[in-house]
Parts: structure tokens; C-alpha cells; sequence
């Protein structure tokens, strides 16, 4: 993955630090789905999880204002969409492993 559009070249241990706390709570995802133009994750209904996917989310939008994030707080799970316009399609596929 190559650094966000409209950012000077990030360099590889800013990506390293922005990519893998994704990858780890991803990987703890109980389910995956694509929706239109980008990917909804579902998590446990546990209230630290929500507070790590908005805090994620939110330190995403200063490198890549072209995500759009949804966090969906339902009683049986959290449930954030990941969305990005087709010209970030390699960006989301390298951090959400979806496909725009």
C-alpha cells in the first residue's frame, strides 16, 4: 500500500503503524461483508470495542478523508462500514481486505 492520496509519501513505519492496529481488530471480526462500495465488519456488543473502532476510524479520516466510516450499534453486535470511492479501491483492499 502506498501512502493516502493528497499526503506527501508516507513512509513505511507511518503506514506500519497505521496499518496494524487495523489488522489486529479485523482479525477479531466475527464476520465480514461487502456492501456497495466498500466492506461492514461485525464485532461482539462490547463497549471498549466500540471505543477502539471509532478511535481507529477517527485517526484514519486525518490521513484519508476519502473513507467514509459508519459505526452501527446494534444490541447484538458492532457493526462499522468502511467505504471509499472506486479511486481508493487499492487502499481498501490493502487495509480491509474488501474491494470497492
Amino acid at each position: 500500500m502506498e501512502g493516502c492520496p493528497g499526503r506527501l509519501h508516507a513512509g513505511r513505519a507511518e503506514l506500519g503503524e497505521r496499518t496494524e492496529p487495523w489488522r489486529q481488530l479485523i482479525g477479531r471480526a466475527e464476520r465480514r461483508e461487502e456492501i456497495d462500495y466498500g466492506i461492514r465488519l461485525s464485532f461482539p456488543a462490547v463497549v471498549e470495542l466500540a471505543g477502539e473502532v471509532a478511535a481507529l476510524a477517527a485517526t484514519e479520516q486525518g490521513c484519508c478523508a476519502f473513507f467514509d466510516f459508519t459505526l452501527h450499534l446494534i444490541p447484538a453486535a458492532i457493526e462499522p462500514d468502511v467505504r471509499a470511492p472506486a479511486s481508493a479501491a487499492g487502499m481498501l483492499a490493502d487495509l480491509f481486505g474488501a474491494t470497492a
